[in-house]
């Protein structure tokens, strides 16, 4: 009998998970869909018997004068714009020209031709643009790099070293999930050298088994951009409905065939396979991508951007209201921290607390963990999750409490 009643309750909770629709990308403000052009002129300037080359895109309809311009830096493997063209369109379409070089001619290329070949690719790509009286002019004024995995790496190489490779000076730049997979070659013996005065934002996955946040970590520590203008952003997942919001080194991908770009490898097929479209992309990394350089270029949507807000932490609302599990900004903004706080039906207390936090709540718990600023859990519960949690155990210092997979609180240990 009891375990008739189980499987019932395990049913009942799967279909209503099952029943809810993730969170639909926004009308307005940053990741949302009201864009100022409607058409994206692209140019393939790339060989398959060569290393660099780049592709081009242009906004259209209307076509204007002049655009800010982005460096989108791909991953290791992913020398096709397929696998990205979603999130790239989305640029194009809110009024930026987008260059996305391409700095391999194979799976096989040596990680050490990597930035050089970015760099042919994006010096050219630039030339096309101010001597081709056809083209959008870029506004060089308005610089920003993006990169994806080793194209993070690669983008961190050519914001530290852009005067030695002669290439303009961006004013910002986005790391996604950057990193070498383990390879030592292609990176820079040290970053700490990278100028003060850019707008960063590193961003990582909890469940990013590829490249790990190591190397994010280590430009977010090293370099000295003051806080105020760089922070490192962890995205969790969030299994509430279907399909569910995944944290994985490939969540940045949002193909469209549309835009590919002739090339083929093992990689990019599997990042075609990979790809989806959903919450993460509307939420975290067009979002953040859209307000950083709203921020950095006009002054506009900064709260999206950076300080820990509810608008930069915010991923939306599941059908039924709930919202979706935030993305974890470091640095945590203390003083809203030092409250307590209350997600609908739950509500955690004291808050800052010397040893034991209460945690009240109209519905059943069966899963708590805490996280630690590294991501790392440090205590875990799957079931007989008491409304009264011993932190004594746990250094002073800041953690991430999620209950049930759905409620993320920050919480203080003094």
């Amino acid at each position: 009998m009891l375990k008739l009643f189980l499987f019932f309750f395990i049913l009942l909770i799967s279909t209503n998970s099952i029943s809810q629709s993730p969170p639909a990308q926004p009308i307005s403000g940053p990741g949302g869909n009201i864009y100022s052009n409607n058409g994206v002129l692209s140019t393939n300037n790339t060989s398959l018997f060569s290393a660099d080359g780049y592709w081009l895109f242009e906004p259209d309809s209307p076509k204007p004068d002049s655009a800010d311009l982005i460096v989108f830096n791909h991953g290791y493997g992913v020398f096709n714009p397929g696998p990205y063209a979603k999130w790239i369109e989305h640029l194009v379409k809110k009024g930026n020209i987008v260059i996305f070089p391409k700095y391999q001619l194979s799976d096989a290329s040596l990680p050490s031709t990597y930035t050089p070949n970015a760099i042919t690719g994006i010096l050219d790509a630039i030339n096309e643009l101010n001597t081709n009286p056809t083209r959008v002019k870029p506004r060089m004024r308005n610089l920003a790099m993006i990169g994806h995995s080793f194209g993070g790496v690669i983008t961190a190489n050519l914001v530290t070293n852009y005067a030695t490779y002669n290439i303009p000076k961006p004013k910002c730049f986005m790391l996604c999930q950057p990193g070498t997979g383990g390879i030592n070659s292609g990176r820079l013996v040290s970053y700490a050298n990278m100028d003060t005065d850019y707008k960063a934002l590193i961003v990582v996955g909890e469940d990013d088994i590829i490249v790990g946040d190591s190397f994010g970590r280590e430009i977010m520590d090293s370099t000295g951009i003051p806080t105020i203008r760089k922070n490192f952003i962890t995205h969790v997942a969030d299994y509430r409905g279907f399909p569910i919001l995944e944290a994985t080194h490939n969540e940045p991908l949002a193909a469209d065939f549309n835009y590919d770009g002739g090339t083929i490898s093992t990689v990019i097929t599997g990042g075609y396979a990979a790809s989806k479209l959903d919450a993460v992309d509307f939420y975290c990394y067009w979002k953040l991508a859209d307000a950083l350089l709203n921020c950095t270029f006009y002054g506009t949507n900064c709260e999206y951007a950076f300080g820990d807000t509810p608008e930069q932490r915010g991923m939306g609302n599941w059908s039924d209201g709930i919202t979706a599990n935030e993305l974890i900004i470091e640095p945590s903004n203390t003083i809203l921290s030092t409250k307590t706080m209350e997600k609908s039906d739950v509500a955690i207390f004291p808050n800052p607390t010397n040893q034991f936090i209460n945690i009240e709540a109209k519905k059943d718990l069966f899963s708590l963990h805490i996280r630690n600023n590294l991501g790392q859990i440090v205590l875990n519960k799957e079931s007989e999750i008491s409304n009264s949690i011993d932190l004594s155990r746990l250094d002073k210092g800041s953690y991430y409490l999620t209950l049930n997979g759905l409620y993320t609180f920050l919480i203080i240990k003094n």
